[in-house]
């Protein structure tokens, strides 16, 4: 019983991890896209080079194409994870005979660079608006 006391109260006084502001997830995640090499294949500013553009991909409907067969999905965050964590699994149709290597990041850069494209898409979109 007072192990458990114990490990209820160790437990309850951990503080939750502090989501990052939005200053910091455009230095990482712009400090992540240079460290990757990503610019060399995707823009930040609707050019295209030889992969999508991801300025303004964020909750875009895109045609994919995966095992053969065309879908069109939103590139929401599960969306964006998926194609920077296993970018083999579907590809945009418009880049289908392109590659893009098979990348080394953590779980935790993976979530920066998507933390990053959605900021930049909003900052943008936001950009756009006024």
């Amino acid at each position: 019983m007072v192990v458990c006391l114990f490990c209820f109260v160790i437990g309850c006084s951990v503080a939750p991890l502090k989501k990052p502001d939005k200053q910091e997830i455009l230095k990482k995640g712009s400090e992540l896209y240079a460290k990757y090499g990503c610019a060399v294949c995707h823009s930040l500013d609707g050019k295209v080079i030889y992969g999508p553009p991801l300025d303004e991909i964020y909750m875009k409907n895109v045609k994919v194409l995966r095992q053969g067969k065309e879908f069109t999905v939103v590139a929401d965050r599960d969306y964006l994870k998926k194609a920077i964590s296993e970018p083999r699994y579907e590809k945009v149709l418009e880049y289908s005979n392109k590659e893009m290597p098979i990348p080394a990041f953590t779980e935790e850069e993976a979530e920066i660079l998507v933390d990053f494209i959605i900021a930049l898409n909003e900052d943008k979109a936001k950009n756009k608006n006024q």
